[in-house]
């Protein structure tokens, strides 16, 4: 049985809150849990971090080329257009900063009621992240379009020959962007009933803990 099913099967009971409470099969799957959402909080983790590097990296590169294209003397459009690259890229370093939220600390008290406690904070975290899904999507969609002007401007200045084919890549990578937001909103949509009631059913068994104390 998975936490879902445990916490279920107990708030079901009629006897008293915690007779009929397996604990030894919800340590094992509180830990299971534990494990599974830390993969998957990893996974985000070391995706927003790429994304804002490379963000920030291309946000301090379209600032120096501001520069070189005023002292080069090129067309204004240019230097516009890095300026509006730049301006992508801080709005997107700055949206993924702020969708990242306040990640639960580290509790290595190992009794029943610390594990469920160290659960829910997971569980509200993860209901945090979800809050602030519409910020993660548009550091990413900012950072793609970012990059898509500030090639085209480097490209142009230089009067490197477009590649055939150019718009075609462009719409595919548009497809994929929109892709992945849809995605990632379905499934924030669907497990999100399902953490409320985790939330619930934690902090019902949670004060049932403390006042068994």
């Amino acid at each position: 049985m998975d936490i879902d099913q445990i916490l279920e099967s107990w708030h079901s009971q009629e006897t008293a809150p915690l007779y009929g409470l397996d604990h030894s099969a919800l340590r094992v799957a509180l830990r299971a849990e534990e494990i599974r959402s830390q993969r998957i909080q990893r996974h985000r983790r070391q995706m927003m971090w790429f994304m804002w590097v490379f963000g920030t990296g291309m946000g301090v590169w379209s600032g120096f080329w501001i520069a070189i294209t005023v002292t080069n003397g090129w067309p204004v459009v240019y230097a516009l257009a890095s300026a509006a690259s730049l301006g992508l890229f801080a709005l997107g370093a700055g949206a993924l900063w702020a969708s990242r939220g306040r990640e639960p600390g580290q509790n290595f008290a190992n009794s029943l009621e610390e594990e469920v406690r160290r659960s829910l904070a997971r569980v509200e975290y993860q209901l945090a992240v979800s809050r602030r899904l519409v910020l993660f999507l548009l550091g990413m969609a900012s950072i793609v379009v970012g990059t898509k002007l500030f090639a085209w401007t480097t490209v142009r200045s230089q009067d490197i020959p477009a590649s055939s084919g150019s718009w075609w890549r462009t719409a595919l990578v548009a497809a994929m962007v929109v892709w992945v937001a849809f995605k990632a909103r379905d499934a924030m949509r669907a497990a999100k009933p399902t953490l409320e009631l985790r939330r619930r059913r934690l902090r019902e068994l949670l004060a049932s803990l403390g006042s068994r104390d």
